[in-house]
């Protein structure tokens, strides 16, 4: 029998020469007006998801590959996460953009403290977790008392039993 020198399934990938140890130090910050910080809302599949800006605006976001793989790991990509995305300049009223860092909490806390990035609609919509887009979204219910129909004993099952309740005791929770 051949003889098991990989260790396992996947266990050379999830090795530690694999893993970097200064990603969590670095802060990555836009550096021109098309890198922008977003939040995404969808994951659509085939490497791509909703994404939106503090604007605002709805793009289609690509996950390139330097997140799919090994890299998927640290990098994890799920609604509500806050992203820094690079729109295309090629694109006159933009609609796709890359995905370029995916910020952690702790980095998210470090750029609610930078003045110059507005991320106050970003951090309403990742608390929140839903989007309110350019409908309107009711919030608000309204409960309404609804009579019951009473059964008639024709109407039981032959097979059920009839409970008379006393309602003279109280029953304390604390006594079950």
């Amino acid at each position: 029998m051949v003889k098991n020198t990989t260790g396992g399934t996947g266990t050379k990938s999830l090795a530690r020469k694999h893993q970097s140890a200064g990603d969590g130090c670095h802060l990555r910050l836009p550096e021109c007006e098309l890198e922008i910080v977003a939040c995404v809302t969808k994951m659509l599949g085939n490497g791509m998801c909703e994404v939106y800006t503090n604007n605002n605006i709805r793009l289609i976001g690509h996950i390139r590959n330097s997140f799919r793989g090994k890299n998927k790991r640290h990098n994890l990509i799920s609604p509500p996460c806050i992203v820094m995305i690079g729109l295309h300049e090629w694109e006159k009223a933009p609609k796709n953009c890359n995905i370029m860092v995916v910020y952690s909490t702790n980095q998210v806390e470090q750029l609610r403290n930078i003045p110059t990035i507005k991320m106050d609609h970003l951090i309403s919509l990742q608390m929140t977790g839903t989007f309110q887009s350019g409908k309107k979204v009711q919030t608000d219910f309204d409960f309404a008392e609804e009579e019951i129909p009473e059964i008639a004993p024709q109407q039981l099952p032959k097979n059920s039993i009839e409970f008379d309740l006393d309602m003279e005791e109280q029953v304390d929770i604390d006594d079950i």
